[in-house]
């Protein structure tokens, strides 16, 4: 009699011990996903985050600065570089569409106030000859 009941003794722990296995390993299971969850979520907003069109900004720079220094130069760089802008310009990955709009208006306004001016002056000039 007492080897049956030192072997369902035996029995009865090792079943104990499989359960408390199972169920650390449901435990780490759910460890693991909740971790996952949390990375995924994690690099998801990583991934939200919007780039800044490179040529929508340069466009906007020069034609900020083509208004207090050389206009016509400065105006046709933020003219090309705004058209350059916003035909690359990706809505869903890019931010800052506005500056390249800016910079192509106020550059190719600049371009061509800036032209007319150095035309009359040049006519002006050789006029005196």
């Amino acid at each position: 009699m007492e080897e049956n009941e030192v072997k369902t003794t035996t029995n009865e722990v090792i079943g104990e011990t499989n359960a408390n296995q199972n169920v650390e390993n449901v435990t780490d299971q759910n460890t693991t996903n909740t971790s996952a969850a949390a990375s995924t979520e994690n690099t998801a907003n990583v991934n939200n985050e919007k780039k800044v069109n490179v040529s929508c900004l340069l466009s906007f720079i020069f034609s900020m600065v083509g208004i207090l220094c050389f206009g016509m130069f400065m105006g046709l760089a933020a003219t090309i570089l705004g058209i350059v802008g916003l035909t690359t310009f990706k809505p869903d990955t890019q931010q800052y569409k506005w500056m390249g709009v800016t910079g192509l208006a106020v550059g190719a306004v600049e371009f061509v106030v800036m032209t007319l001016y150095f035309f009359v002056n040049m006519s002006s000039a050789l006029s005196l000859l």
